[in-house]
Formats: structure tokens, sequence, C-alpha cells
């Protein structure tokens, strides 16, 4: 009886270290790289505050941010991935991060950040191609979120 319980012990003290050892390997490695699938990532955009624009411009600014937002929406979902993430589900566009056009021929990348239920998803588009380029699901978006 005395050795079962020697035993026992043993095998419970051997699976705590293993445990341990496992959890510490996740920590150092980061679990994003030792896990297959969690690659979430941080997202955040800050809106410039609206200094002193007349009712016009501020007008003029909100019709060039729908537009832009139409344009990217509709390049969208014509990309399997992103009509497979939004298909029958309510989503909200939460921000558009455009890049300047270069003058070294680099395509526009623009990004487009949906939020699918609780989760935000950045889709990475190719303005002159009018591609999707990539699909990143995030698990935050604003101010108090950090890159």
């Amino acid at each position: 009886m005395e050795a079962v319980l020697k035993r026992r012990l043993e095998l419970l003290i051997t699976l705590l270290v293993v445990g341990v050892v496992a959890g510490a390997a996740l920590v150092v490695l980061g679990a994003e790289n030792a896990i297959p699938g969690t690659s979430n990532g941080y997202i955040s955009v800050v809106k410039p505050p609206q200094t002193s624009q007349s009712a016009d411009q501020q007008a003029q600014q909100q019709a060039q941010y729908e537009a832009r937002v139409k344009s990217l929406l509709a390049i969208a979902v014509k990309d399997v991935r992103v009509n497979a993430s939004v298909a029958g589900k309510n989503y909200t566009v939460v921000g558009i991060l455009s890049s300047p056009p270069s003058s070294s021929g680099a395509p526009s990348i623009d990004s487009l950040v949906l939020r699918v239920g609780g989760k935000f998803y950045k889709i990475n588009i190719d303005i002159a191609h009018e591609n999707v380029i990539s699909v990143e699901e995030r698990i935050c978006y604003g101010p108090a979120c950090n890159d």
C-alpha cells in the first residue's frame, strides 16, 4: 500500500514539473508562435482632433471618408476570406488606414478595419490592382490598445 502511494506521489510530482516546464516554454516562445492559429495581433488607430474647421470643411471630409469606405468595401467583399468572415453577420466599419501614394512606384495599400461581433478584422487592400492582400483578425481596436 505504501509503495502504491509513493508511486502516485512520484507521478503527481512528474506531471507538475512537466506542466511548469510547458507553461514556461509557452511564455518564453510566446503563445502565438507555439500554438498554431493564435496569431491575433493588436490594432490601434487614433483619430486626429477636429479643430476649428467650418461645417463645410467637416461635411466635405465626411463625404470623402464615406466615399473611401464605400470603395474599399466594394473591393473587400469580392474576396473569399472577407466574405467568409462577414457573410450573414452584422458588421461595422470602424476605421480606414490610408497610405500616401509613393513616388517609388510601390503599390498603394490601404487598410479597412471591420468589427464583426466581438472581433476586429484588418483588411489590407492593394488599391491599384483592386484586390485584398491579407485579412488579419485582431483582438483590440482603438486608442486603449498598444501596438
